[in-house]
């Protein structure tokens, strides 16, 4: 392993080995087709996701099947999984959505008794995150990390594959040396791209930012996370790219860094429960464990539009996503992936009322009290039904 690969793994232990590359849903796809996935085969995952994970199952040549969510809940529902279990599924996907652990045990179990692959979908984990003793992304034969632009940490794009297991890292390592280096014109774009988001990205531009990126990707100037033919399942060019030496420079220091950016990550998730607490808000207790990291804080609000709408004139930082079952394509488009509405219904209401604030380390305590004094003059807490 090269060093930067070496670092990640060995945060896991003894026999682990990682492989890098250029995005985290190019390393799902690396792990599906080491896992030798054949058409007809089925692969279970949440129907709560990014539209990139579903699209890197059918590249490999499996069909996406959605199980919901659990009510009040933003992980995989062990009793939806059971249902679509089949004699073609051949793996489940298990994400930890926001850095929130999945029931680990209880789907373990269900692989374990239907002998299917285990993967961890770990785009929303911070490295090191240590639930019950056990880093997520340790009890399954794969897992997959993502170092996109509003990741725990980033490398502007960037995914990493892990596994203990020889035979898939034996695997892993024929496929990882048939891929190839990115083009120069996208690893020098990105490079420029990381220098002007580290020196100039802040919360207050956070709207400003999503729009121009938006439009300068879609003039080819921006190297972006997904093409629109991508988002609607058409292969992308860059499937079979490995990770760029910029990619991994900048991510090394990072990894060193865990700490201080799970301690920022855990003092803002404090302080959103507390204030929330005090104006009778539902609040999740888990979040307060030191045992859970999150990526972005998660909130249920009956006015969606409402908020966001008034965070965008008001250049407040907050989250819209999931805005779908399989983020960010219309629920119109979602029979392209494999998705019937209404399917997950658990999954669909939560994206409907769900947005999620920041933690990064560029929130500021004052920007902290500004989102939250937004949210409590213009959201109010959405109870769980169906």
């Amino acid at each position: 392993m090269l060093p930067y690969e070496a670092n990640f793994a060995a945060v896991f232990g003894e026999g682990y080995q990682a492989f890098s590359f250029w995005k985290a849903r190019i390393a799902l796809y690396a792990i599906l087709k080491a896992l030798d996935l054949k058409n007809g085969d089925e692969v279970i995952l949440p129907g709560y996701t990014c539209v990139v994970v579903p699209n890197a199952v059918q590249y490999a040549g499996a069909t996406p099947i959605y199980a919901d969510i659990a009510l009040g809940d933003y992980n995989l529902d062990p009793a939806s999984v059971q249902q679509c279990i089949t004699p073609r599924t051949r793996a489940i996907i298990v994400q930890h959505t926001y850095g929130i652990p999945a029931d680990m045990d209880a789907l373990r179990a269900l692989a374990d008794q239907h002998q299917v692959y285990l993967i961890e979908d770990c785009a929303h984990v911070l490295l090191d995150s240590p639930p019950r003793g056990r880093l997520l992304g340790s009890a399954s034969i794969a897992a997959f990390f993502s170092f996109q632009w509003s990741k725990p940490y980033t490398t502007g794009l960037g995914g990493m594959a892990v596994t203990h297991d020889k035979e898939l890292a034996r695997r892993l390592t024929a496929i990882h040396k048939t891929f190839c280096e990115p083009p120069v014109r996208h690893r020098i774009q990105l490079q420029i791209q990381y220098m002007l988001y580290r020196r100039f990205f802040g919360p207050r531009l956070y709207w400003f930012a999503q729009q121009l990126l938006h439009t300068l990707s879609q003039l080819g100037l921006f190297v972006g996370s997904s093409s629109t033919a991508e988002l609607t399942g058409a292969m992308p060019t860059d499937i079979h790219w490995r990770m760029s030496s910029f990619q991994k420079a900048v991510g090394m220091p990072q990894i060193r860094a865990v700490g201080d950016n799970a301690e920022r990550r855990q003092h803002l998730t404090r302080y959103y429960a507390d204030v929330l607490q005090r104006h009778a808000w539902p609040v999740e207790e888990s979040f307060n464990s030191k045992d859970v990291i999150l990526l972005r804080y998660p909130l249920q609000v009956t006015e969606k539009r409402q908020v966001l709408e008034a965070a965008r004139r008001s250049h407040i930082e907050i989250g819209s996503w999931f805005e779908t079952p399989l983020h960010p394509l219309p629920l119109s488009d979602h029979p392209l992936i494999k998705y019937q509405p209404g399917s997950c219904p658990v999954a669909e209401q939560t994206a409907a009322h769900v947005i999620n604030l920041p933690l990064h380390e560029r929130i500021s305590q004052p920007d902290a009290e500004r989102i939250m004094r937004l949210v409590l003059s213009q959201a109010s807490p959405m109870s769980n039904h169906l």
